[in-house]
This record gives C-alpha cells, sequence and structure tokens, in this order.
C-alpha cells in the first residue's frame, strides 16, 4: 500500500468520524432542567350549598324548607415572606329559599339575601389576623335597610403543635356601622352599633379521600345586636368532604354533607325554639 493510499483510508475515517463525535458530544451533554413555576398570587373557590334552614349566627332566617347558597371567594397574595404575608381578600355570598321561607319576609321573592365581603388577611407565622367589610342587602323586603358591619377574626394553626389533634381556634368581633344584621327578620329601623363575639374550632381528620371536620362555635352578643345581651347560641357539626378524582389542572373539586345542631336562647334570639338540626349538601372547587 502505498503512503498516498494511507493517506486517503486516514482522510476519509476522519471526515465519517466527525459527524460521530460531533453526535457524541451532544448526546452527553447534560438537558437544561426545567423551570420550577412560581406559585400564583391569585387563589380562590367558588360553590354552592343547600340547606334546610338558613341561621344568621344563632338567628332563623329561613325556616324548614331548602335555602340554595352560592359563593366565591378571591385571594390575591400582595406581600409574601417567609414569616409574614398580607392577602386581600374579596367574597361574595348569596341565599335564595323557598318561597314564604323566609321569617317575616314582605313579600314571596325568594332571594332573602347578598352579601359583599372585601378586606385583607395578615399572616404573622402561625397567627393570622382578618379585616374585613361586610355588606348585606336584602332583595324580598326582610328589613328597608341594607347592613354594614366591621368584622374582625384572629385564627391560630396549631397544627404543628398537636398534629392530628389540632384544633384551629378563632375569635371573631363584628361591630355594626349601620343598619341590622341578626335582627333584619324581627325588627325595621332598630337601633344600630351592637357587638357581636364568637369563639370557635374546627378539627378535622383525613380518612382516604374524605376530610371529617367537627365545628363548634358559640356566639354572644349585645342587646343592640340581639334582643338582649349574652349567650345567643351554640352549634356544633359534623361535615364530610370528599375529593372528587378530578385533573389537577381543573383545580380541587370536593362534595360535601353535613349536619349542625344548634342550641338558641329564644329571648336573646328571638327565635322560636331552642333546639334544630340543620342538614346541608355542598360542592365546591378551589383553585
Amino acid at each position: 500500500m502505498t503512503n498516498k493510499s494511507v493517506a486517503q483510508i486516514c482522510a476519509f475515517a476522519a471526515v465519517v468520524a466527525l459527524p460521530t463525535l460531533s453526535w457524541a458530544g451532544t448526546a452527553s451533554k447534560p438537558a437544561p432542567a426545567p423551570q420550577k413555576l412560581s406559585e400564583s398570587v391569585i387563589s380562590g373557590d367558588i360553590g354552592v350549598s343547600v340547606v334546610t334552614a338558613y341561621y344568621y349566627r344563632g338567628v332563623m332566617t329561613a325556616n324548614h324548607s331548602y335555602s340554595v347558597q352560592p359563593s366565591a371567594n378571591l385571594n390575591i397574595k400582595a406581600i409574601q415572606g417567609d414569616d409574614f404575608s398580607a392577602t386581600v381578600n374579596l367574597g361574595i355570598w348569596s341565599s335564595h329559599s323557598k318561597p314564604g321561607a323566609a321569617q317575616g319576609a314582605k313579600n314571596p321573592q325568594n332571594w332573602t339575601e347578598f352579601d359583599f365581603t372585601p378586606g385583607v388577611t395578615l399572616t404573622f407565622g402561625k397567627i393570622s389576623i382578618s379585616e374585613s367589610l361586610h355588606f348585606y342587602d336584602y332583595p324580598n323586603g326582610l328589613t328597608s335597610e341594607s347592613f354594614e358591619g366591621l368584622n374582625s377574626k384572629i385564627s391560630f394553626d396549631d397544627s404543628d403543635l398537636l398534629g392530628a389533634l389540632a384544633l384551629h381556634p378563632s375569635l371573631t368581633h363584628m361591630k355594626e356601622l349601620s343598619g341590622k344584621a341578626a335582627l333584619a327578620v324581627k325588627t325595621n329601623g332598630a337601633e344600630t352599633g351592637g357587638n357581636y363575639w364568637e369563639a370557635a374550632v374546627a378539627p378535622s381528620a383525613s380518612v382516604g379521600p374524605v376530610t371529617v371536620t367537627v365545628p363548634l362555635t358559640v356566639g354572644f352578643g349585645s342587646g343592640k345586636f340581639y334582643n338582649k345581651n349574652g349567650y345567643a347560641y351554640f352549634a356544633a357539626g359534623l361535615n364530610l368532604g370528599y375529593a372528587l378524582p378530578m385533573p389537577s389542572n381543573y383545580g380541587k373539586w370536593v362534595a360535601t354533607a353535613g349536619a349542625t345542631y344548634y342550641n338558641t336562647d329564644k329571648e336573646v334570639t328571638g327565635n322560636k325554639q331552642e333546639n334544630d338540626l340543620v342538614g346541608s349538601l355542598g360542592l365546591g372547587v378551589a383553585f
């Protein structure tokens, strides 16, 4: 074999190897890591519940038949830190009862109440403080005036302390600014400026796809909020939430069913009965 032939063979081998070396270099280069999507600052939920009676803070507003109650909430996280966050909350809620079911209604329209509740929530570690304005309107004539109030709530996340036995306690205060809230069913033009206080816990546990919650609430009020000062009601519920098997990009869907027992002071609330049991069914989606 001549030197020229050897040179030609080497040149041919080099040409053939070049693409292979190039591909090998490309294949061995690590693929770029997928970018982690940042958490959305906007969250919320939409839902609807059907209850066998509607109680507002211990006062029966619609008697036993049915009330359909749609709701929607939008939360915008304005500030997010390691131990502090500030969230703007916007909520709407409505109650539609069987015609004639609303106590004291001036006409048989079934739109009992519409609420708008803008507010802000400040979270310091495990403690959350919420301030919200409550605007209530009564389309079926429960009262001749709308209601405005300031609702303050402080809650504590005790999950790290108690684990599965966490109580999720909260304290709430409502101050009437104008109109009437609890006694809209009973009175028109009553003196405003009442105060309402509430203490609540809501322990819960998960059993497979079902979440069991036992909310316990006790409410007190002033004579301007109720008929007289003192204890107004105690409520104990048993709620079941079932996570529906929906694709994650469609939000988190939950079907609910529950029952709530009410014990009320008739002289304070103006109710016709002291004890009652209310059932509920619901469907909601969180995003």
